[in-house]
């Protein structure tokens, strides 16, 4: 009679490890690492700020420099609402980088470009790592 252990079943192989952790890591540095070989990358408008209730976009145009393109989006404030006070809402510190998320390490920066009586610019552009 042959007697089995229990652990020699089914093994998991270093090389599937190692193999698993570089698939890993090649997926999470390849949406920043793109945006160094295409400068004409620009976030979507979803990428905008929370925005509050009544403001809505209403003008979506695209910039181009010496330091990459840029999404240029027109916010109309709610009537109660001037474009400073906007501004002021949607970006209190004038400008953010966050990340999009866990598996997506590239920032968008967005930032108030002009002001309005009743409306904002609000840029969004790909936070370049590497330039």
């Amino acid at each position: 009679m042959t007697v089995r252990s229990a652990h020699a079943s089914n093994p998991v192989s270093g090389q599937g490890v190692v193999a698993l952790a570089a698939v890993a890591v090649v997926a999470l540095a390849l949406p920043p690492l793109s945006l160094t070989v295409d400068e004409s990358a620009i976030p979507p408008a979803s990428s905008l700020p929370t925005l509050p209730e009544g403001a809505r976009v209403t003008g979506k145009d695209m910039g181009c420099g010496s330091g990459g393109c840029w999404l240029e989006l027109t916010v109309d404030a709610p009537p109660w609402m001037s474009g400073e006070e906007l501004a002021a809402e949607v970006l209190p510190d004038g400008r953010a980088c966050p990340f999009q998320g866990a598996f997506d390490l590239r920032r968008v920066c967005s930032w108030v470009m002009d002001t309005g009586a009743g409306s904002v610019q609000v840029n969004l552009q790909y936070e370049r790592w590497v330039d």
